[in-house]
């Protein structure tokens, strides 16, 4: 049971992460979640995608 747990938290905590990061950036939260669940080095390279502008927010 631990084992199950372990595996969960390793590649399940990276993919929401992933998950959410993508959707609020406007990529497919899917394939970025399955990604970052595989490699948690896609973090990285979601992070550093920019998130689109808002409408309250001016261009800078």
């Amino acid at each position: 049971m631990s084992e199950l747990i372990f595996i969960l938290l390793f590649f399940g905590i990276p993919g929401i992460f992933g998950f959410i990061m993508a959707r609020k950036r406007g990529k497919n939260p899917y394939l970025w979640g399955f990604l970052c669940s595989i490699i948690p080095f896609f973090l990285v390279v979601l992070k550093m995608h920019y998130k689109p502008l808002g409408k309250h927010q001016p261009p800078a």
